[in-house]
């Protein structure tokens, strides 16, 4: 009995001491977007957290009844080029388009685009949004999936010493029985 008290507390202290070294930087990327805002279109440029560009992914333009408004692939550099009609300065609501960008391996990326009123002769449009902005990837899940996987795998892993224990007693009884 006091035995496989210390076959179970040596896997438990080593968990312990694994949970409380602190976090470490995981070897894993997501996929994000960045804009920059021209005349006439506005050119998104989709990639990976680790810098890469998501090439020739597939994209597809949403407009905002629901109806798909352009298809296409991202260029080599990962680039979309998205042009949709502007709103006229009468116009009371804005207009959300969806862009939904899959490299067709587990990486998405979803974001809405807002149709901009047409600005006063002179004016300026906005400047690039510096950065690749979205999230990283624990496989791309959303918070709570990522919080319920990690869970689950602390809890297989505490109870993976007491399997591996019993599938052992249960393979030495059984050689004994014949």
């Amino acid at each position: 009995m006091l035995q496989s008290f210390g076959r179970l507390m040596i896997p438990a202290i080593a968990c312990a001491i694994l949970l409380c070294a602190g976090s470490f930087p995981a070897i894993a990327h997501g996929a994000g977007w960045q804009i920059d805002q021209n005349r006439t279109a506005t050119i998104y440029q989709f990639g990976y957290t680790d810098g890469t560009p998501m090439i020739f992914a597939e994209a597809m333009v949403t407009s905002p009844d629901g109806k798909t408004w352009q298809k296409g692939r991202t260029d080599r550099d990962g680039r979309l080029a998205v042009a949709v009609p502007a709103l006229r300065p009468e116009d009371d609501t804005d207009a959300h388009w969806k862009i939904m960008v899959s490299d067709g391996m587990g990486h998405q990326v979803v974001l809405i685009h807002s149709s901009e009123k047409i600005p006063p002769s002179g004016t300026q449009s906005s400047a690039p949004t510096p950065g690749l902005q979205g999230n990283s990837a624990l496989l791309d899940l959303p918070v709570w999936a990522a919080i319920l996987f990690g869970f689950s795998l602390i809890t297989n892993l505490a109870f993976l010493p007491g399997w591996i224990t019993r599938i052992k007693r249960q393979r030495k009884s059984h050689l004994m029985q014949e």
